[in-house]
């Protein structure tokens, strides 16, 4: 089919509903927007408030909500069938979101940020969740949950990943290293026992989740 078309400057970020028939993108003409999967038509008008580039978008488990996040250092919540922002921001962090998801079960949300944090959100109330979780020492490029919801990975400017308790914000166990440059993305296995990353190093690695070692030798080719 034809580019689906809209955005004024870089689309950064994309995302499928959970049911396939509707995607939302993000952009650095700070807007969202949604658009029907089967026909490639734009839905409704673009959903706007952030006051500088979208970096990441995620729909909630239901389908039912959008998240974002930002280089005005908030994340909105929008109804996805209306488009319609939910009104309170959520703010903390001191510097851009970089990456934004929601748990498996709908009930928090997971944030990074180049203040070299994670935070987390209760998606219902839209207010942070304990402290910040601290520990990497550059940018905090990309998160995901783990498939049962109790762990986050994170990936960094400083070359490590880290594992975190998802109930707690606790550190588990010590970072994965092995990347030569920064990592740039990160994610679980459907059966959450292994991870895999992406870095500026031209290579994805793949990790033991319980065990944090490395599985194999580096994937190369990029």
């Amino acid at each position: 089919g034809a580019p689906l078309q809209g955005h004024i400057d870089n689309v950064t970020s994309v995302a499928f509903s959970p049911d396939g028939r509707r995607i939302v993108s993000g952009s650095s003409d700070k807007m969202l927007r949604l658009w029907d999967a089967i026909t490639g038509e734009a839905i409704g008008a673009p959903l706007q408030g952030h006051e500088k580039s979208v970096t990441s978008v995620a729909f909630s488990p239901d389908g039912r909500r959008i998240v974002s996040g930002s280089y005005d250092k908030t994340l909105r919540l929008w109804v996805a069938n209306t488009g319609q922002p939910i009104s309170t921001l959520l703010q903390g962090h001191e510097r851009s979101v970089l990456s934004v998801v929601f748990s498996p079960d709908g009930h928090h949300i997971v944030s990074s940020s180049s203040d070299k944090t994670l935070r987390l959100w209760d998606a219902n109330t839209s207010r942070p969740i304990g402290t910040p979780l601290q520990g990497h020492t550059g940018w905090v490029t990309s998160v995901a949950f783990s498939p049962d919801g109790r762990r986050i990975v994170s990936g960094s400017d400083d070359k490590t990943l880290r594992l975190w308790n998802a109930i707690t914000g606790q550190p588990i166990g010590v970072p994965l290293q092995g990347h030569d440059e920064a990592v740039t993305s990160v994610a679980f296995s459907p059966d959450g026992r292994r991870i895999v990353s992406g870095s500026r190093d031209k290579t994805l690695r793949l990790w033991d989740a319980n065990t944090g070692q490395p599985i194999g030798a580096p994937l190369q080719g990029h």
